[in-house]
């Protein structure tokens, strides 16, 4: 999923939600959004999800 697709779907979602993501079969609210910049050229940047470890 690009960046442009994730804000299409969340446009149409209620700006009052909680963001949460699930993994391992766990859930945990997301906490942090931070761009990785490629360093190899023709490879895209990437968007890292970061959640609360503490849940």
């Amino acid at each position: 999923m690009t960046v442009a697709q994730l804000i299409e779907v969340l446009k149409d979602m209620p700006s009052e939600a909680v963001v949460i993501l699930e993994g391992d079969g766990a859930l945990a609210r997301l906490v942090g959004v931070n761009l990785e910049k490629s360093v190899m050229a023709g490879l895209p940047d990437e968007v890292v999800l970061s959640t609360d470890c503490e849940e």
